[in-house]
Formats: structure tokens, sequence, C-alpha cells
């Protein structure tokens, strides 16, 4: 490879590394942001040996050579910074949620963060299910995905845990296909797992999504026996936006058969989101805000603090797993800040996973350091408040 071709490739490669440690200025740097910190470490070793060719030519060499060991050093940053975090989540929860609670189940993930997962890909079970119609809303038909649970356990007294995914999509997309792999990593792990699509905005507003997780988990327990549900045991999942209605849905429909909430990177103080908007070249966050609250919060305070999952915490909430990164550029991490300092003062239990590293959809790559650490806390979440049969 000629000098030039080789100083060029290694400037990109260095400024591309620049993510992992810098916020990304628009919607296309944020995505690739995703992959450098979750998939950068593939890059490590093909860098490094760039900089051994490099290092051998003369002049731009030396400093193309420099500047592939740069990229190395900031691709493997994550992993190296994923020891670190998830050493000192390890003990966190251990210490919060006690470590009969660690013991007690037999993981699929014994450790936090497993190096060789991180090239060959984590397993996530069979990813076999069902589609079905829970609700008819204006001749429209909303269905939900079914990932049975797996047979792998005992033979169970009562039906399986429920796990109720929201998916993300800022309130008026996404899909619930979102992220399958980890619904089957859930039902091989004993769980039932649907995974909803809800009505989106503009069309419809708060607090249509959440009755309709309402309705859906209507439809599984009327259903419950068919499917191998416990109908007294379900626990809310969502992501984004979806992590805004799993929690509201948690906090305000007062059903007694929800046992948990889990949300990544949620918008959980809607009053605030709206006041600390992200940057438009990324995302026009107070234009979703406004499709799905009927307009600013100037014309609609009501509906923003209604909204906002912080203002329904009580004393009785259901047990909350949070798992949200630091420089999230989309929704900041002062959203888990605010439900923590209100968590702990009602006395709710909770945790919160807190990835230094973690951009905005961090558990997209399903492989990477943010996803693993991630399944490893969901686990031993779930088996705190919903445990299978052994």
């Amino acid at each position: 490879m000629r000098p030039l071709m080789l100083f060029v490739s290694s400037a990109l490669l260095f400024l591309a590394s620049l993510l992992a440690v810098f916020k990304p200025p628009s919607y296309s740097f944020w995505k690739l942001s995703i992959v450098i910190m979750e998939g950068g470490h593939f890059a490590v070793l093909p860098c490094l040996l760039a900089a051994w060719l490099a290092f051998r030519h003369a002049g731009n060499g030396k400093i193309a050579a420099a500047l592939f060991l740069a990229a190395a050093l900031l691709f493997a940053l994550t992993s190296l910074r994923a020891i670190c975090t998830a050493r000192g989540l390890q003990r966190e929860f251990a210490a919060t949620w006690g470590h009969s609670v660690m013991s007690a189940q037999t993981f699929r993930r014994e450790w936090p963060l497993n190096f060789r997962d991180l090239f060959l890909g984590v397993s996530s079970g069979d990813s076999a299910h069902t589609t079905l119609v829970y609700k008819q809303r204006d001749s429209r038909d909303l269905r939900l995905d079914f990932y049975p649970a797996a047979k792998r356990r005992a033979a169970r007294p009562r039906g399986a845990p429920c796990v109720v995914v929201v998916h993300g999509g800022g309130w008026d997309g996404g899909s619930r296909s979102q992220l399958a792999p980890l619904n089957g990593f859930l039902a091989s792990e004993g769980y039932a797992v649907a995974a909803l699509e809800y009505s989106l905005a503009p069309k419809y507003q708060y607090p249509a999504p959440v009755l309709d997780v309402a309705d859906a988990l209507a439809y599984l327990k009327t259903h419950a026996d068919a499917m191998g549900i416990d109908p007294s045991r379900f626990i809310i999942l969502g992501r984004s936006a979806g992590g805004q209605i799993a929690l509201q849905a948690a906090y305000t429909l007062n059903d007694p058969d929800i046992k948990g909430v889990i949300a990544f990177y949620a918008p959980a103080d809607m009053v605030f989101g709206y006041s600390l908007p992200t940057n438009p070249l990324i995302m026009d966050s107070r234009l979703l805000m406004r499709q799905y609250l009927g307009g600013s919060y100037a014309d609609h305070p009501e509906a923003y603090a209604a909204s906002s999952p912080v203002e329904h915490l009580a004393p009785g909430s259901p047990p909350t797993l949070l798992l949200q990164g630091r420089p999230d550029v989309l929704v900041s991490y002062q959203h888990a800040a605010h439900m923590r300092e209100r968590m702990r003062k009602l006395g709710v239990r909770h945790f919160i996973v807190d990835i230094p590293w973690g951009a905005h959809g961090f558990d997209f790559v399903f492989r990477g350091p943010g996803s693993q650490i991630s399944l490893y806390f969901v686990e031993r979440f779930l088996a705190a408040i919903a445990p299978v049969a052994p």
C-alpha cells in the first residue's frame, strides 16, 4: 500500500474512532457511533497490522502508524472501559439486591462481559414466534409477536412469567420486530415474550399507547392457559419512547399482576425533556413530543406532567430496572438521575445500569459490551422479581 493511501486511511480511521469519546454531531454520526463503540473491537487488530505496515515507510508512514495506533486504542476503549464498569455494577447489584439473588438461579450469562461473545456473538436461542391480533382500533389490527417460553426448564406448576416488550421509535415509528434477538434470548431463559405494536403519533396521542399495553395485558390474561403464561406475573420492557410507555403503564395502570418494569434510555421526565431538546441535526425531540402530546409545553403543560413516569412514582410502584448511557445525545442521562432521586425518596426497589460510554441504542449491537452488560442485569432483575421454575 502506498504511503499516501496509508496516511489517508489512517486519518479517516482515526477521525471515525474519535466517536468513541466525543458526542456525534448529526444523525448519521450517531448511528456510526453505536457501531464504533459497540463493535469497534473488530477494528483493533486490522489497525495494529496497518500500523506495522505504515511504520516501514518513511515520512508520512510514521505519522500514519501513529494514527493507526491511536485509532486501535480508541476502538478498544469501550471494551476496556466495560471491564471496569461490569465489575462495579456487579458488586453494586449484589449489595443492593442481595447475593442470594445472584446465586438463586442458573443463568446463561455467568459474567457481565464475555470476550468470546464480542466476536462470535451472543446466542439468542430460538426466535420462533406467532403473530397474533390483540386489539382492533379504527378497523386496524394491532398485533403482537408471541415467543413461547422454552421447555428446557422443569415442568412448572403454573405458566411462565411474561415479558411484554414495547418498541422504541419516537412514538411515531418503530416496529414490534425491533431487536428480536433479545426476545429469543428471554424465551430461551424460560420467559414468555409478547412484543407489541401500538397506536402511533401523530394520529394517536397519549395515553393511547399506554391503553394499548393495558389491552394487550388483558388479551394475554384471557388466553394465558393456551399460551402457557402465568397471568399473575408480567414484566413490561421498553426502549426509548417505548421505555416511557412501559414505565407509564407500570406506574399508572394499577395492575397488581405487573411485577416489574425495565426501561432502556427512556424519557421519564417529559417536562424536563421538552426544556432540554436534542441536537436538531440528530433528532427534533420537541417535534416528536408535540406530536405525541398534542402541542408544545406552553400549550399543554398538563399533558407533559401527566405523561411523565417520574411524576407517577409511588411507594408501591413496581420494581424498576433502568439502563442508560451517560453520553446519550437523544435522551439525557438526567432522566435516569431524576428517577433515581425520586425512587430513593419513595422507597421503590430499583437498579440503574449506568453505561459510561453508552450511546442511545447501545444494545442494538447484540454482541457488544453494552448489550452484554444489559443482558446480564436483565436476567438477574427478572430472577429477583419473577423467577422461573428451576
